[in-house]
């Protein structure tokens, strides 16, 4: 075997392949996937360490023989720190630094005047060092846990093996009875048999470590994909899954809006037909008697269109985008029209009381105005079911009033303030922030929807109005309604 191969050329053929193994490698890793670079860096320094062993005869001693073994020194320290990243224990990169700076201080020591540690020394401290390091390559990889563990025990095995292998070589250089000089493997002689052995040894255990540490990371990289695959695949079913019911909840939600509002609707619109069918049915039994027709039905009657106005034009408060044709409108005739329209709907223990600001203007929606100060109003009445008064009264203000909730426009200027009052018990702050909120409502199903309030606050943001209450917990609640008002000059 000598005869065409010896140990220098194994030598030189281990410090070409793991240079080139390295630097493809270490062009070929992103610059993230940190193990890998450091993997490619230590087999690019390794065999940048032996080829300077190789170029003694050619290059000064100390630069062959003390930075030769320094650099291949560091690769190998790079290799066994890559293997530290991979595993996840970054705890011992600390111990691999301390080995790589122990063993290049205690080989250069001995290698320096005026110790100069024959070779055969410097060889066995060489073997110790570099077998110290694959034991601690082999503890780093002995937790690390896989799915598919035989491209691990592969890469196990081969620093076991290559660690024995330098221990082998330490026992031969300490028990070999030849002179030493065939015991240099720089040059290496075509006699010394064991280290062309061992060299062969070196070249296929380090051309087995460099692409199985890059396979068990590719493979390691495929299982994460697949997972992250299966992940993303279960994340999209159960987001279309989740999807699914919220849509069927959302259907539900509503169908039940619909349906309270229907019936809502449903609820004032045969009360007022009951009253309008009572007018009639009374003014057709007076017409069929010809006797004259009293003027207290028509008014029933009249107060039943009203209130049907009243709906109507909260309906269309909600619904729709365009912004309402607004005009100007005398408020005291306005507020005259609803007091009457309220008279009529108040019960007998509550009393209703007027102050109207005479000559004011505003610029607004008629239909929506009286709308939004009906259902106030009928907020009021309902607040003071043992009785009470309520109070509607107009003003002119050239700034917001006081309260505690506001909704509308941040109105500035002249404008008039319609303000509804009631006795009651007033709201409680908690409840405050949802009175506004569609089918929200403190009073029971069967006499509440919670539309009417919400009607209010569509009438107030389509129309540019701002709306303050004023609510103190016992002592009753004020709705301001304010509206531009027009210049009196």
């Amino acid at each position: 075997m000598t005869e065409f191969v010896d140990a220098g050329t194994l030598v030189f053929m281990l410090s070409l392949g793991t240079m080139a193994f390295g630097g493809a490698l270490l062009l070929a890793t992103h610059a993230g996937d940190r193990s890998t670079r450091f993997w490619a860096m230590g087999f690019l320094l390794g065999g940048a360490g032996l080829l300077l062993l190789l170029l003694r005869v050619l290059i000064p001693l100390v630069m062959s023989i003390q930075v030769g073994n320094t650099v291949m020194l560091a690769g190998v320290a790079c290799m066994v720190a890559a293997l530290a990243l991979y595993a996840e224990r970054s705890g011992m990169l600390f111990g691999v630094a301390l080995w790589f700076l122990a063993s290049a201080v205690i080989f250069n020591v001995s290698a320096s005047p005026p110790i100069l540690a024959p070779v055969d020394v410097r060889v066995m401290i060489i073997a110790v060092l570099v077998a110290t390091s694959q034991l601690l390559a082999v503890v780093i990889l002995w937790k690390v846990k896989v799915e598919y563990v035989r491209l691990l025990n592969l890469l196990r095995a081969s620093h076991i093996a290559l660690g024995l292998a330098f221990l082998a070589r330490f026992v031969y250089i300490a028990q070999a009875n030849v002179p030493s000089d065939l015991l240099d493997p720089y040059p290496f002689d075509n006699s010394a048999i064991p280290s062309g052995l061992f060299f062969m040894a070196a070249i296929f255990l380090a051309f087995v470590q460099g692409p199985t540490f890059v396979l068990l990371k590719k493979e390691e990289a495929d299982r994460k994909a697949l997972e992250a695959r299966e992940r993303l695949t279960n994340e999209v079913a159960a987001r279309w899954a989740e999807s699914r019911v919220q849509a069927a909840q959302l259907q539900d939600a509503r169908a039940d809006t619909i349906e309270h509002f229907a019936r809502g609707v449903a609820h004032d619109a045969n009360n007022i037909l009951g009253v309008l069918q009572l007018g009639y049915g009374e003014v057709a039994e007076q017409v069929k008697r010809h006797e004259p027709v009293r003027p207290a039905a028509l008014e029933l009657m009249g107060t039943a269109l009203d209130q049907a106005r009243v709906t109507t034009s909260g309906l269309m408060a909600l619904g729709g985008h365009q912004a309402p044709a607004l005009e100007e409108i005398c408020i005291e005739a306005m507020v005259g029209e609803v007091g009457s329209m309220l008279e009529s709907t108040l019960p007998v223990n509550i009393q209703l009381e007027q102050t109207t600001e005479p000559s004011l203007v505003g610029y607004t929606h008629r239909g929506f105005l009286v709308s939004a100060l009906f259902n106030l109003a009928a907020n009021a009445r309902d607040a003071m079911p043992q009785g009470g008064v309520l109070r509607l009264a107009t003003r002119h203000r050239d700034e917001l009033p006081a309260g505690i909730h506001r909704i509308g426009e941040p109105l500035t200027g002249p404008m008039v303030d319609i303000a509804i009052g009631d006795e009651g018990p007033g709201i409680e702050p908690e409840v405050l922030d949802r009175i506004f909120q569609p089918m929200f409502t403190t009073r029971d199903h069967k006499d509440g929807h919670g539309y009417g309030l919400y009607m209010v606050q569509g009438v107030v943001e389509r129309t540019g109005a701002a709306l303050v209450v004023d609510s103190t917990p016992g002592r009753g609640t004020t709705m301001h309604l304010l509206i531009k008002e027009v210049s009196r000059g």
